[in-house]
């Protein structure tokens, strides 16, 4: 489905070069947002053994941010966006990543713009950066009734995984110099292998291998076109 979309909004970007006349629209746009992520969060992962509610196994975050856009043509731009989480309470357990994020992505914005609005698909790549992350820097040796267990050494920091953002963008223009915009659609995130430290003697660590997560993201934002 998503490759899908992305040859679609490529097809749109190649047909917005063939045929647009840019000289109607401004080349630059800069500009800010509000904007919400809401979906799974990535597997849990305890140090013992437990019972995982399924109220766990969502989040949604509110955040704010920037944007700058640069029209190739009156159909096709680049652009690149960058968001800010703040840190809830909600999100310092470290068995996931968590803490603020930060999230930057960096791609196409092809469609059909009219005189007073326009309507855009999107594809593009990027990353997310956690703040709080449980990260294993080596590995220690315990000895415990004349038995030794080598247990992984753990140290929080940050963590940044891939992601892609994929969905639909609808701008209105009041005038010449202002755009207003509803962005939607899917945000990827591709999550590495998560180890943690583990309670249990004879197991070094416990991790849960790579995994991929979607997560809906709607923004709203004003902009300043020149």
């Amino acid at each position: 489905m998503f490759k899908k979309l992305t040859i679609f909004i490529l097809f749109l970007a190649f047909a917005g070069a063939i045929n647009a006349q840019d000289k109607e629209v401004p080349k630059f746009e800069i500009g800010g947002q509000f904007t919400v992520l809401s979906g799974g969060r990535p597997t849990p992962v305890f140090s013992l053994p437990i019972i995982v509610s399924d109220d766990f196994k969502d989040a949604t975050r509110l955040g704010f941010g920037g944007r700058f856009t640069y029209n190739l043509t009156k159909n096709v731009a680049i652009e690149a966006e960058g968001n800010f989480f703040p840190n809830p309470d909600d999100f310092r357990d470290l068995s996931v990543p968590g803490g603020s994020v930060l999230q930057a992505q960096f791609g196409i914005k092809a469609g059909k713009r009219f005189s007073k609005f326009g309507i855009f698909g999107k594809a593009r790549p990027g990353f997310v950066r956690f703040s709080e992350a449980e990260r294993m820097t080596g590995t220690t040796t315990i000895t415990f009734n004349n038995q030794q267990f080598n247990h992984g050494v753990f140290e929080v920091g940050s963590e940044t995984d891939f992601s892609m953002d994929l969905g639909g963008v609808i701008e209105f223009y009041p005038s010449r110099r202002i755009v207003t915009r509803v962005d939607f659609g899917d945000t990827i995130i591709r999550y590495g292998t998560y180890k943690r430290e583990s309670f249990i003697l004879s197991v070094p660590f416990v991790q849960r291998p790579a995994e991929t997560k979607h997560n809906f993201q709607f923004s709203v934002g004003v902009g300043f076109r020149f």
